[in-house]
């Protein structure tokens, strides 16, 4: 039988953080270490892990169908796409930049609107719906020019989820819970491609041919009928933020308890956005120091997206065309994990995240020089999957550093999105051309100067982090003095109330009692 201990820790800890119930059950320790919801407070640890149930399992799906139906083409382009539409040109490299041009373009409207003007329970899954049949459109394409613009639509719809999703995580869990919780979500990328490969691998054996289709049009098929059901889950799963939450699954109290839990650890109540928040926004350097650190930490790894076309060069079979990189997406899910787990809970953002970028160095300088044996250029594309972990140690470092302001910490990852899809757009144009694959002139060297880039945005973040922490000390002191004011405030009005009730109360006369009898 287990039992849980309070421990009189609370007066030692930091005025911004709940009081800490340390329990004795051994399995809760040990799955602690790795996941908060299963130890602590009670209340706390009940709350998280209906939030993990809703949101957290909603945001990894819709992620998921996010990437699916966004690289879905890689897989159909090795898959026979190729050569049934004639794509023997940079076809492949416009498909990406067109989908592309529709996220630059959608990304900080579709972010306004959720803000703003329309619910992220509504509005998110509503671009789910429509950009999953899109998807299955696809499959009757009989030209390119129909692929980019369906390809362009599906971007643009697409543009309200990775920073959707991720201004949800940042407005709900706090700085011990979010660094492995966006190392999930991000990774369920590599989840997603691991299992459009396998898809597309069964499909293009067991579906090819049937019914007059060919094993890539069935791709596209499939992956609009897995998508639509979790996009109609995400209308109930969805909370909005706790300030205006009407989620059927948190109670009255729940409110009210994720209300003050998210105000303890500074996260400020949403605003609607005006002319005005917005040009604060832009003008303030806040979002421009994080966009850097942000865009180069990512764009290091690109060298990723061109594994499938080395392994069609060599003249590997489609169906390993399609597994092979899967196993370049498992190393990515495992050490995003592992990254995740160890910076939530050292708060060692810096040094993990250069380590990471030395591992990017190292399989871009081996894919550089590229006359290396063929196993040495497998290690190189293999290793350059574990830099995943990166970006999300920057955008939890980033909601960290500017969680009181709602608006700049909703913006972060959606203006920083507009920049990494406009180098995703025109990196494989300019340095990563189809007619050069599978080797590239200087399409790694410039990845090298990105990871060096990368570097020094991260000694930005920790510089704003050392600056800022007197003022972010003082914006919580104020808040815990106010959460005590209110109840001191409380407390006083009940003892008034208490006064008055007894005041009010009658003693029974003698008289009263004989007659009553």
């Amino acid at each position: 039988m287990s039992k849980t201990i309070t421990t009189d820790a609370a007066s030692q800890q930091a005025p911004d953080e709940p009081t800490k119930t340390k329990t004795t059950n051994w399995w809760r320790r040990i799955v602690g270490l790795v996941w908060d919801s299963v130890e602590g407070d009670p209340r706390e640890r009940k709350y998280v892990q209906k939030l993990d149930t809703f949101l957290f399992s909603y945001i990894c799906l819709g992620y998921f169908i996010k990437v699916l139906d966004q690289n879905n083409y890689s897989n159909a382009f090795v898959s026979g796409m190729k050569e049934d539409l004639e794509l023997y040109g940079n076809e492949r490299n416009f498909l990406n930049t067109y989908f592309n041009l529709g996220i630059i373009i959608g990304t900080v409207p579709a972010q306004l609107i959720q803000l703003s003007v329309i619910r992220p329970s509504y509005w998110i899954p509503a671009c789910e719906i429509l950009w999953s049949a899109l998807t299955m459109v696809m499959a009757s394409a009989k030209n390119v020019k129909t692929l980019y613009a369906l390809r362009f639509f599906v971007g643009l719809l697409e543009a309200c989820s990775f920073p959707g999703y991720s201004s949800l995580l940042g407005g709900w869990y706090g700085p011990n819970e979010l660094t492995k919780r966006v190392a999930i979500f991000e990774q369920t990328t590599a989840i997603a491609n691991m299992f459009s490969g396998y898809l597309q691998a069964g499909l293009y054996k067991s579906m090819n041919g049937k019914h007059g289709l060919a094993g890539w049009r069935w791709l596209f098929i499939m992956d609009g009928i897995i998508s639509i059901p979790i996009a109609i889950y995400g209308i109930f799963a969805i909370p909005d933020l706790p300030h205006t939450t009407k989620a059927i699954y948190w109670t009255k109290e729940d409110k009210e308890y994720g209300v003050k839990r998210i105000e303890r650890i500074g996260r400020g109540a949403p605003r609607k956005l005006s002319l005005q928040v917005l040009k604060k926004v832009y003008f303030d350097w806040h979002i421009w120091l994080f966009i850097f650190a942000y865009v180069w930490v990512a764009e290091a790894g690109f060298g990723t997206s061109f594994f499938n076309l080395w392994l069609k060069a060599e003249g590997y079979s489609v169906y390993q065309c399609n597994v092979l990189p899967t196993a370049g997406s498992a190393i990515s899910v495992v050490t995003a994990f592992v990254f995740g787990i160890y910076v939530d809970r050292t708060k060692q953002r810096l040094l993990t995240s250069i380590f990471i970028q030395l591992l990017l160095l190292v399989s871009n300088i081996m894919l550089s020089i590229w006359n290396i044996p063929r196993a040495a250029l497998f290690f190189a594309f293999y290793l350059s999957f574990a830099g995943a972990g990166s970006q999300a140690i920057v955008i939890a470092w980033g909601n960290e550093l500017n969680g009181h302001d709602p608006n700049l910490r909703q913006l972060l990852v959606a203006t920083g999105n507009m920049f990494t899809y406009t180098f995703s757009m025109t990196a494989p144009l300019v340095l990563f051309p189809t007619y050069d694959a599978p080797h590239y002139k200087y399409g790694y060297q410039i990845l090298i100067l990105a990871g060096g880039l990368g570097v020094i945005g991260l000694f930005l973040l920790r510089w704003q982090e050392r600056f800022e922490q007197p003022k972010r000390d003082r914006l919580r002191a104020a808040q815990v003095a106010a959460e005590s004011a209110r109840a001191v405030q409380l407390d006083e009005e009940s003892d008034r109330g208490a006064r008055k009730d007894e005041a009010n109360v009658t003693v029974e006369s003698p008289e009263t009692t004989i007659a009553s009898r």
